[in-house]
């Protein structure tokens, strides 16, 4: 997930030469990428983002005091999992892209944005919720 870049940055100071410590970076992550799960079935946020389309759903106000806060979506094993789940939520845009819950009310993309609203103390955001869940992407054996 992260990255050390192996270029020193030097600078020179009154005859004397600084070496600026590496800088950690992370890749990006694309929505494309993103999948959700429920038991053995898994699905693409493409493939959810397609089935909001498909059944014409309209946004509705999620009030964000109705998120179940004892969930664990996030693997966080080391520091380095922490960082990248935390430089997503900073970036996760809730005001522009609604979450989508899946047909059980569970939300199936918009973790990160979700958590994101709740950070900047905003009590809804925009979500849809799936009437009926599409054929999953992956089913697991």
């Amino acid at each position: 997930m992260c990255v050390v870049e192996s270029e020193s940055m030097c600078r020179t100071f009154q005859d004397e030469t600084l070496i600026m410590p590496p800088v950690i970076s992370f890749a990006k992550f694309e929505f494309e990428e993103s999948r959700y799960h429920r038991g053995n079935k898994y699905w693409n946020a493409t493939t959810l983002m397609k089935a909001v389309k498909d059944q014409e759903l309209e946004p509705f106000d999620y009030p964000v005091a109705c998120y179940d806060m004892s969930s664990r979506y996030f693997s966080l094993e080391n520091m380095d999992d922490f960082c990248w789940q935390v430089r997503r939520t900073l970036a996760a845009d809730y005001e522009n892209h609604p979450i989508i819950l899946d047909d059980m009310g569970q939300v199936a993309d918009g973790n990160h944005r979700l958590c994101h609203a709740i950070i900047d103390g905003v009590s809804s955001v925009k979500a849809y919720r799936l009437v009926n869940m599409p054929e999953p992407d992956f089913v697991e054996k």
